[in-house]
């Protein structure tokens, strides 16, 4: 026999395997990104239940298909709604990371494409998530459509990572493509933002600060702890710069490096580079994304994709989702079904 209470569907057979209900999944912010993902979770196909977003004004008209979604300001009163996984698409670092810590610690697993919100903190977070039998993903905050997270935790389930070079900022890397096509900087930026890669205001990506995080991350990833975010030093693209590589000539990147010394020590930095040598970073374009680890053995594992925009970071969002999907504790399940045994019996 099987019972079906408001989305949840239990085997009430002993000897039948039980059947996980759909995850309910709230979605904060719907911006370029956080809308791409309400969206695809709105299809009727889709195993999960939309629940409700976190937005600035709930006032707000939305897409057709997100007219019915319920909508808060207030990220305590959206998790009344009791989700069991919250989507962070935020802007803001300082307002991610606040509600990131919130969700964890009512057992709300996250997806995470905030790179600001989890930089320098990870240990913490995980831990955190740990204790209240959470799950905690962010692929999405490093590479977008290239599996760069999943590239560095493969390389240390082969062995002890020596090294991580990267092209992590898809926007810097659509403008040095842009520049040496013959565009000038100023024109080469409002491409990007016109094409959705950059913001209205590209500092972030432009002074080397969201490299400076995505790189924090991946050092976590390869070597289990985390180097202070301003050990990590950081070259800008300013315009000047910008030129003075086009007068120069050659294929130039943005590079963003983490190595670890025969003593354990690392050292990272963001900086850029003349690759006109190297196959892999020398071939990405546009918006792209490369990442190569080298193992202490010499083994080397790379991935390249799209960097920016929102179909590739909806892409491994919907990653994530499906990879907590098949984590998150059974135990949390069997509880609700245990209640619901209960709620039965009763009746």
């Amino acid at each position: 026999m099987c019972l079906n209470v408001e989305d949840k569907e239990f085997s009430l057979n002993d000897n039948a395997a039980p059947v996980r209900r759909r995850l309910r999944v709230a979605v904060a912010g719907l911006g370029v990104i956080g809308e791409g993902a309400a969206l695809e979770l709105a299809k009727d196909e889709t195993p999960y239940a939309l629940c409700a977003a976190l937005v600035r004004d709930p006032s707000k008209a939305r897409a057709a298909k997100l007219a019915a979604l319920r909508t808060y300001a207030d990220p305590a009163v959206m998790l009344v709604e009791h989700p069991d996984v919250v989507i962070d698409a935020l802007p803001s670092g300082e307002a991610g990371r606040r509600l990131i810590e919130a969700a964890l610690s009512k057992g709300v697993s996250v997806v995470t494409a905030n790179k600001q919100a989890i930089a320098g903190a990870l240990a913490l977070l995980h831990k955190h998530a740990a204790q209240h039998h959470a799950v905690l993903e962010y692929a999405p905050s490093v590479g977008g459509g290239a599996p760069m997270v999943e590239t560095v935790r493969r390389a240390r389930s082969l062995g002890a990572p020596r090294e991580i070079s990267a092209i992590l900022n898809g926007t810097v890397n659509f403008i040095l493509s842009a520049m040496k096509n013959g565009a000038a900087f100023s024109d080469a930026v409002k491409r990007a933002q016109d094409a959705g890669f950059a913001e209205p205001d590209p500092s972030a990506d432009l002074s080397g600060e969201d490299a400076r995080a995505k790189i924090s991350i991946l050092t976590y990833e390869a070597f289990g702890r985390e180097i202070d975010l301003d050990a990590i030093a950081v070259e800008p693209l300013t315009e000047e710069r910008a030129n003075a590589f086009s007068k120069n000539g050659g294929v130039w990147k943005q590079l963003a490096r983490i190595t670890r010394d025969a003593n354990g020590g690392l050292r990272a930095g963001v900086g850029f580079q003349r690759v006109d040598s190297d196959p892999l970073f020398r071939k990405v374009e546009r918006e792209g994304n490369a990442l190569r680890v080298v193992n202490a053995d010499g083994r080397a594992l790379t991935c390249e994709g799209r960097g920016a925009g929102r179909e590739p970071t909806v892409e491994s969002i919907l990653g994530d989702l499906n990879r907590i999907a098949l984590a998150l504790p059974l135990r949390k399940l069997e509880g609700e079904e245990n209640a619901l045994r209960r709620r039965v019996s009763v009746g």
